[in-house]
Formats: structure tokens, sequence, C-alpha cells
């Protein structure tokens, strides 16, 4: 039986109350009326303090009486105390975290369980933002029309409690003598680094792009101030040419130009402008999706919907008041389109600060070992999400994989041994494909070969079950689960196996 199904099997066995949840999950029933009724339900018949009875409890509307703050923390980061910046940081710390994004925060939280809490302090979580943003929301707030409001949380509420927060910006790394200089002046020294940057989003990159941004039909949901009107555009619009773009770069996850598409598509056909509406999909990758297996079906998907796709064709300047894109082939031929709404996922890249660091590859993403995700060169420093150069797909489900395995080798670098475990390539993509449906894309990213972990399932084709953990579940787990350490991905709340290294070395 696949991890998912025999986790909810075991929980079910656990709870009454959570088999019921279980039961109409599986049964993919209409959409639950908001994202905590479902938990309420399941908080009623829920007793006694174990994970699932007290998870329950706090994520509901309803407090039961007689549980101290402290108890409820243990089972939802939102229930915790704030986390508050240092006013001055210390000279050096054990561990010291670039990024307090997903993986930034799964490895802070993560290690915070294995360490002694006399050493918490010895970690440090350099970030200088005031919101963590749910990235994925942002593709159902442009198509679905969700209220982006509720796509972020104070930081103080992700950073794990107990660790030291330096609200500050990396000026540059100096892994020769294990420190780094902050944006704001000093320096920190550490025995442990982990980068986990994230990516620049570089609208900056397609000529004309920010200048028309949120007005003449042009809007992107890589934006939190701007997915709000890729809504707006999808409900005005009645009919016209829309052009929904990728660029040729490594990106957050690969599949959401594409979703959001399908969500559009799926909007104008119930308002009844469907056969008004030309639609374009334009990528500058090699294909519509990294993995064959799925990409043979989207393509023929895209068919179904009258969606007409084109490849290696990057767009690279917009004239927002014409209404016209340019773009330009692999063949460096320049192709012009009119549009009335054009949807622009911007190229991306690694920070700058990282692109110019003796830790960057000649492509600026930090150069770890595939399976380690330690540093190449510098053994004492590791990386993992979208800002490392590992060869897999930039989604949170991918840093689900591989938080476990750089806080396990953390540790035993902290140690003094070698890194002993490794992140097996493991990546998913839940596709958005309309209708309520969705695609659970799984694959390992080195191989590109499917690793559907819910057969009997068929995951080559959209389920509801799929749209109502997407839409539902997956933000409630991000929220409280996963800064508390305690989400693993296809795992759910269940520490992984990891293998060996030298397993995945000889594999």
């Amino acid at each position: 039986m696949s991890a998912p199904w025999l986790h909810l099997r075991q929980a079910a066995r656990a709870r009454p109350a959570f088999a019921a949840l279980a039961r109409r999950l599986s049964s993919a029933a209409a959409p639950i009326e908001g994202s905590r009724s479902w938990l309420r339900t399941a908080a009623a018949g829920l007793g006694g303090t174990g994970v699932l009875g007290v998870g329950a409890v706090i994520v509901g509307d309803q407090i039961r009486p007689g549980l101290r703050q402290d108890v409820l923390s243990t089972f939802s980061r939102q229930w915790g105390p704030e986390a508050s910046p240092v006013e001055k940081p210390r000279p050096k710390y054990r561990v010291v975290i670039v990024g307090g994004g997903s993986a930034g925060v799964s490895v802070a939280s993560q290690l915070l369980r294995k360490l002694p809490a006399s050493q918490h302090g010895e970690v440090v979580v350099i970030e200088p933002r005031d919101t963590h943003y749910y990235y994925p929301y942002w593709t159902m707030v442009g198509g679905l029309g969700l209220d982006v409001k509720d796509s972020g949380r104070p930081m103080a509420m992700m950073i794990p409690s107990g660790v030291a927060w330096v609200k500050d910006w990396v000026a540059t790394f100096d892994p020769t003598h294990n420190r780094l200089q902050l944006a704001g002046g000093g320096d920190i020294e550490y025995d442990v680094l982990v980068v986990a940057a994230g990516l620049s989003q570089q609208f900056d990159k397609v000529q004309g792009l920010k200048e028309t941004l949120g007005k003449n039909g042009v809007a992107s949901i890589y934006s939190h101030e701007y997915a709000p009107s890729v809504w707006k555009n999808v409900q005005g619009m009645k009919s016209g040419k829309a052009i929904f773009t990728a660029p040729s770069t490594q990106i957050n996850c690969g599949g959401a130009p594409q979703k959001v598409a399908y969500l559009a598509e799926c909007a104008w056909r119930n308002a009844g402008v469907r056969g008004d509406i030309d639609i374009s999909y334009i990528t500058g990758e090699p294909a519509i999706f990294k993995c064959p297996t799925y990409r043979v079906e989207l393509e023929k998907l895209m068919v179904e919907k009258g969606i007409q796709y084109s490849v290696q064709t990057d767009l690279i300047k917009v004239d927002g008041k014409a209404k016209v894109a340019t773009f330009r082939t692999a063949g460096g031929e320049m192709v012009t389109k009119p549009f009335d709404f054009l949807h622009v996922v911007p190229p991306m890249g690694a920070p700058e600060f990282v692109q110019k660091s003796p830790l960057a590859n000649a492509k600026g993403f930090v150069e770890v070992d595939r399976d380690t995700c330690q540093h190449k060169r510098f053994p004492n420093v590791y990386s993992l999400g979208d800002v490392s150069d590992l060869p897999t797909s930039k989604t949170y489900a991918a840093i689900a994989g591989q938080a476990p395995a750089v806080v396990h080798n953390v540790m035993k670098t902290l140690e003094g041994q070698k890194a002993a475990v490794s992140y097996d390539g493991y990546t998913a993509c839940p596709l958005l494909l309309g209708d309520n449906k969705l695609m659970l894309a799984e694959f390992n990213g080195y191989t590109l070969d499917p690793s559907p972990s819910f057969r009997p399932l068929n995951q080559l084709q959209g389920w509801g079950l799929f749209f109502v953990m997407k839409r539902y579940i997956f933000p409630q787990v991000y929220w409280h689960l996963m800064p508390l350490g305690r989400w693993f991905g296809k795992n759910t709340i269940f520490d992984p196996s990891l293998r060996p290294a030298a397993q995945a070395q000889a594999a």
C-alpha cells in the first residue's frame, strides 16, 4: 500500500472521527464550505491529546476548555508565541539558515526537534521580510478568485519559536572563513550554513513589462500585488485573444503557468464566452511539462480544451498600450502577437547576493551534491529548495523531501561526521485542471519517471479528491504543521525513511 493511503489508514484506526473524515475526502465529495469546517467536524469526536486530536481542535474555531496554549502550540505554529527579531546578532551561531521561506522554515523547525532545547538559540534564521507567503495559493487567487489576503501570515508566526531571527538581508558570503556579512553591517560566523534563499522574480528582464503590469490586460499570479488582477481580467474578458506565457528559466512550480490557463478556460466556458476567446500557451521550455508520462496527457488536455501551445518561445517585450507581445523563438526569430489578456510568468533566478558569491555555479545557483544537498566545495554548507542547483522541479513537494535529508546531514556535520543520507529526487506538481479536478503529477525529478503514491487511482487524470486536498487541506497543513517540522510531504506527519548516501551514489 502506498504511503499516503497507509497513513490515512493508521490515523483512521487511531481516531474514529478521523476515519469519517478520511472516508469523506476519499469519496471526492463536493467542496467543503470553509477551510476549517472539516477540522471542526473531526474535532467534535476526538478526545485526548494525540497529534490528530489536539491538531484538529486548534485549527477549528473553538478551543476546547482546559487546553493550555503551550500544549496547543505543540500542534499548530499559529497558536504558539511570536518570534521576535534579535536586537543585536551574536558574532557566531552553530547553524545559520539564510531564508525564511518554506525551505528555511522547514529546516529550522525540523532541526529544533532534533537538537536539545538548550541549543535552540544556536540556530539563526536570516530573513528580512515581515510576511511569509504561501505561493501556491496565488494560482487559486488568479484562477478561482480566492482572497489574496489568505495567502500570507506574519513572518513572526512562521519562523519557529526558539530560534534566533535576524531581520536583515545577506550582503556576501565568505565560506572560506565560515562567515557572512549582513547588508545592515556586521559579520556572522557559523559552524554550518544552510542557504534557502529562494528565487528572485525578474519582471524587469522583459522589456516594458513592469510599466504595464496590472493594467492594459497584463497580469501575473507570480506576485502578491498582481495575482488578484488575473481573476479580474478573467472575469471581465468576453472575447478576444488570451495568451499565457512561461519563460525558459527555472521558475517556482513549473506547472503553475498552465494551471492558470486551465482555470481561466473553465471560467470562460462556465460564463458561456469560451467560443469567443482564443487561448494560447507559449513557453520557452522544450516541452510543456518535464515528466514525459504526464506531458503526453497534458498535451492531449490542451488539444481537448482548444488551447494552442508553442514551445521554445520566450516572451521578451510587452507593449501594453498597443496590446502587442513580442517573442523570440529558439532559432532567433522575432514573433509579435496581439492580445486582449496577457498572463506573464517572469524569468527567475537566484538572488543577486547568491549569484555573485563563491557558493554559486556558472548559472548562479548554489552548487550542491544532488544526493546529500551538501556543497561540492565547502562541506559545512548545504542548500535546498529553489536557490539550489538540484536538478529537480522547484516545488514545495521537492522541499518536503529535501529538508529531512538536509537536517540529518547538518546534524552529522555538527558531530564531525560525514553526510549520511540522501534526497531521492522526489517532486510533485498538483495541476489544477478546472471543473474542480486536479492531476497530482508525482515523479522523480532526476530520472523523470512517474512516482504515484495514491494507487490504485490513475494519477494521469484529474480527480475531485486531489482538488479538495489542494483547495482545502494543503494550505492548512502548510500554516499549522510545516512550521513545526511535522509535515513530510508524501509521508504526511510520519518521519520518512532516508536512503544512506552511499546507497544513493551506487544506485
